[in-house]
């Protein structure tokens, strides 16, 4: 009997002595795709850890040293951060997962998170508190962020900058969009004196060099009428900037559908122009310009931050915004002293603008192909 389950055992590969259960129960080798994800994720996981240590030497060692030796350091764990996140990222999910798009989503949910968090009554004081003046990033602190030069909360003015910044970008890109759209897709769809019109109209705006054109439009509509006024008044002018960009992307892709097949059909039909183009090309012109207002939107925040620099964007006083901040810390001894007050509103500028740019990125990727299959 003994021979003969040798001889089965042997028959089906397995070694004499070695039975069907036992052989079933050893257990499987790790593959190299779960080794490589093993790696990234434990390299990942010391690199983030480096980059916590650095910031918090930063914060709690060295922020009374050299300019250049803060600088360095913030960096070097800012680059630890990110490039473990990505790797941890790409360690649970794969790595044909987008591990920038996915850390930029999360960022930007994370500020509008604050900014909602601010609007029920979180960190929304700005008062200013003179016993305070000046004070460095300390987490442990009701004050994590600092304070700035009259003692109002750092943290609190780069929320209420967050808001002012996304709503400027936000609305401006939104009024430019409706407006750009419709003037490209007509331009593009029934071309002759409507395409002439569109075309003298983008031309003229777009030979004017854009911050002049900019500071032209916010002199044009004045100055003062609170804080509500000059934000309204910044976002009518970028959006009026941003037309002709998005007028001519309208265009060129209305006058690439109107040529396809399925408009060719509705034509034949008996479709009228504006269901033409409304139902049949707008839905496919919608996939182009969904990924470049995300770069808009970036672009409109960095725009509305350099007028505040300058000083003809939206009062500090009243609103305080990442611009207006930069600003109010720009002089030479406070950024010996405090270089927190210029220093965190742009590294949030900064991941935001960046945040933006790689998701429109990431959206401009991924429709491409299915653009090229229409």
């Amino acid at each position: 009997m003994a021979e003969v389950t040798t001889g089965v055992a042997t028959a089906v590969g397995q070694p004499p002595g070695v039975d069907s259960e036992s052989a079933s129960g050893n257990p499987q080798q790790p593959s190299p795709e779960q080794r490589r994800q093993a790696r990234s994720r434990l390299e990942g996981a010391i690199r983030s850890v480096v980059g916590i240590v650095l910031i918090l030497l930063q914060l709690n060692v060295f922020y009374d040293s050299a300019a250049v030796l803060q600088v360095v350091v913030t960096l070097l764990g800012f680059f630890g951060i990110a490039t473990g996140l990505s790797l941890l990222i790409s360690g649970f999910l794969g790595a044909k997962t987008d591990a920038g798009a996915v850390l930029s989503a999360v960022w930007l949910v994370i500020v509008l998170l604050f900014v909602f968090a601010q609007l029920f009554g979180f960190h929304n004081s700005l008062e200013a508190d003179f016993a305070n003046r000046e004070q460095p990033p300390k987490f442990t602190t009701d004050e994590p962020l600092g304070t700035d030069q009259l003692g109002k909360s750092i943290l609190a003015q780069v929320i209420r900058g967050a808001r002012v910044s996304l709503l400027v970008g936000v609305g401006a890109v939104s009024l430019g969009m409706v407006v750009g759209t419709v003037l490209g897709m007509a331009a593009g769809y029934f071309r002759g004196p409507i395409e002439g019109g569109f075309n003298v109209f983008t031309d003229a705006i777009l030979a004017f060099p854009a911050l002049i054109l900019l500071f032209s439009i916010v002199a044009i509509f004045g100055g003062g009428g609170g804080s509500t006024s000059e934000v309204l008044k910044i976002t009518l002018a970028l959006a009026v900037l941003s037309v002709p960009t998005i007028g001519r992307l309208a265009r060129a892709n209305t006058l690439t559908f109107a040529a396809r097949e399925f408009v060719t059909a509705a034509k034949a039909m008996g479709a009228k122009s504006s269901r033409i183009l409304f139902r049949e090309i707008m839905p496919n012109v919608a996939l182009p310009l969904a990924s470049y207002a995300f770069i808009v939107v970036a672009v409109f925040i960095v725009a509305e931050a350099s007028l505040s620099f300058l000083g003809v964007g939206i009062d500090p006083i009243t609103s305080p915004t990442w611009g207006n901040m930069i600003s109010d810390g720009r002089d030479p001894k406070l950024l010996e002293e405090a270089p927190h007050i210029v220093f965190v509103p742009g590294v949030l500028m900064f991941l935001t603008v960046l945040s933006l740019n790689r998701i429109g990125e990431t959206l401009r990727a991924y429709w491409d192909p299915r653009e090229a299959n229409l």
